[in-house]
């Protein structure tokens, strides 16, 4: 199977994964989309641009205040979530969860879904 292919099957997988997961994508740290899964009317070239803003942001918060390196970024509305995780020194893996999502659930298979990209992504 192509990267490219396997890559999408496991945002998929992840999707299937979390209930409430609404969209998930795989983006690089310049900001470009490499593989999602969205719902639709969501832009892929905004959910990249914005993620890749969010983690140099959220990295540089911490940085300032020497709190560490980033774990994970949760922006929570009265809707609903917004998850963006490091995956790897390259990329990003982004959630967008409905209001009643669980969160432990989608830490966890998150953090599973970055070991196996990053698996594939350094073949």
């Amino acid at each position: 199977m192509e990267e490219e292919a396997q890559l999408n099957y496991l945002l998929r997988e992840l999707m299937q994964k979390i209930e409430g997961l609404e969209s998930t994508a795989l983006v690089s740290r310049e900001g470009l989309i490499v593989s999602a899964v969205l719902e639709e009317g969501i832009s892929d070239m905004h959910i990249a641009a914005m993620s890749a803003i969010i983690l140099s942001t959220c990295e540089r918060v911490l940085m300032e205040l020497r709190k560490g390196e980033l774990d994970i970024c949760i922006i929570q509305g009265s809707e609903g979530k917004f998850l963006v995780m490091q995956c790897g020194a390259d990329y990003i893996i982004v959630g967008v969860l409905d209001e009643d999502a669980r969160m432990d659930l989608a830490f966890v298979n998150m953090r599973s879904t970055t070991n196996r990209i990053m698996d594939i992504l350094e073949d």
